[in-house]
């Protein structure tokens, strides 16, 4: 499930010294390191080019 990726993208993120906060009154946004908000999608994407977390599976 997307919602199980994104929380386990956030931890691993956290884990390896980023800081990832909500963005308050979005819908699903979250500041990377006090950049700009960003998607859920979008820090499953940074945790995997991180080398954080797998692909999943059935992607290229």
């Amino acid at each position: 499930m997307l919602a199980d990726r994104i929380e386990k993208a956030i931890a691993v993120l956290r884990a390896a010294g980023h800081t990832v906060e909500p963005v308050p009154g979005s819908d699903g946004e979250y500041r990377v390191d006090g950049k700009d908000p960003v998607p859920g999608g979008r820090i499953i994407m940074m945790a995997i080019y991180l080398g954080l977390m797998d692909k999943p599976s059935g992607s290229r």
